[in-house]
């Protein structure tokens, strides 16, 4: 028996339950994420009701809970009114966007790695506390796109007039 023949061997019961079995392993994998890392406690409250209106950066990386790490999965955005957050379509199972009020988010910025890259920590709701960073030139992005609604805008302007 060649390499190529061994398809016929495999009775098509197995290959549905085995791609049965991935399937539900996936579903559970994203289920489990998105309790432990907190994203079903911030849908609660904060689940888009509709479109978010303002800019978006696709393909970025955020940090829940100091441990639940979502590389490259995730679509964040900001107007002066919200933070918008998004799982690509692939991982949406189980992650609804978000759209939080700025006034529901407390934010301490740094440094990290030597000082060389920007981080933010926010703590998303005020009854919920859930932890979320994010790194490098998109605390930039956001800090621009809120304006005057990010929450640390006017001690940031304060200390900008003060070093002048």
């Amino acid at each position: 028996m060649n390499a190529q023949d061994w398809i016929y061997y495999i009775p098509s019961a197995t290959v549905v339950l085995i791609s049965a079995l991935a399937a539900a392993l996936l579903y559970a994998i994203f289920f489990v994420i998105s309790q432990l890392g907190g994203w079903v406690s911030l849908a609660r409250r904060f689940k888009a009701a509709g479109p978010f209106i303002g800019e978006r950066w696709n393909w970025q990386s955020a940090q829940f809970r100091g441990w639940c790490n979502y590389n490259n999965s995730l679509s964040i955005g900001a107007n002066p009114n919200a933070l918008y957050m998004a799982a690509i379509v692939p991982f949406r199972l189980f992650h609804p966007p978000l759209i939080i009020p700025w006034p529901e988010i407390e934010v301490e910025t740094g440094k990290m790695f030597f000082g060389l890259c920007d981080t933010a920590r926010f703590r998303i709701g005020i009854e919920e506390r859930i932890t979320v960073r994010v790194y490098g030139k998109l605390v930039d992005r956001l800090r621009h796109a809120a304006g005057p609604g990010w929450p640390l805008y006017y001690i940031e302007q304060l200390a900008a007039q003060n070093k002048l």
